[in-house]
């Protein structure tokens, strides 16, 4: 694509019972707001009728999505009170202390509301693709990706390998590698990369707080309707 680096879909994994999750149903992105004429054509064309932008509400204003079409949906529903395009707001949190990702994507899978809000409209969205993204298409999106992918019944390590393809995706965009080369703290480029360690964690912790993926979402209060048409979009 000309104006965005980190897209891929969730279909083509083997699953627990043998069968594998289905292409042209979910696309994890990165950012939107640079997409050519080109690629929104191209992602209408693949099918995409539902785009969940999982940005800040400032961050999205600030950055606003390509449109994709007028019969596409679309909602914001953040899932971390961070505005990742606000300089002065990253080098805050940064210069209080090591930049600590596992903490950041704990506070993520926290967001019981933003978790419950993304399940709704998934389960709701129009028959086609669901397109879903944050900034770079790494951590916001990377943990939502990692609970589809769970509740599909997909391996841990796959969803490790899946994770792990953001930083080699992310390091084709001149922007994103100029900052990667800038950055002078070696936790600064932890955060910027996309070490499968960091999603083996949180997968990890909540299997031991929750049972997995299924507990998680009962506890965020997800419906067991909704849970049901998710992966059904996902395997079916």
């Amino acid at each position: 694509m000309d104006g965005a680096f980190n897209v891929r879909d969730l279909g083509g994994y083997p699953t627990a019972n043998g069968g594998r999750t289905q292409h042209h149903r979910f696309l994890r992105a990165d950012g939107l707001g640079r997409l050519s004429a080109w690629d929104a054509k191209m992602l209408y064309s693949y099918g995409v009728r539902a785009v969940l932008d999982l940005r800040d509400e400032s961050e999205a204003q600030q950055f606003p999505n390509v449109s994709l079409g007028k019969d596409v949906v679309y909602a914001n529903i953040p899932l971390l009170g961070l505005n990742a395009a606000d300089v002065e707001q990253m080098e805050k949190m940064f210069s209080e202390g090591d930049f600590n990702l596992q903490y950041v994507y704990e506070c993520i899978l926290e967001n019981y509301e933003g978790i419950r809000s993304c399940f709704k409209f998934i389960a709701d969205a129009p028959q086609g693709c669901v397109l879903f993204h944050c900034a770079v298409g790494k951590d916001r999106t990377g943990i939502l990706a990692m609970l589809l992918l769970s509740l599909a019944g997909v391996d841990k390590w796959d969803i490790m390998a899946d994770y792990a393809q953001s930083w080699p995706n992310l390091m084709r965009d001149e922007a994103f590698r100029e900052d990667w080369f800038d950055a002078s703290r070696g936790d600064l480029r932890q955060g910027m990369s996309s070490d499968p360690q960091a999603i083996s964690y949180v997968f990890d912790a909540m299997e031991e707080e929750h049972g997995g993926v299924e507990g998680y979402l009962l506890e965020c209060g997800v419906p067991d309707e909704e849970v049901a048409l998710v992966r059904h979009r996902l395997l079916t």
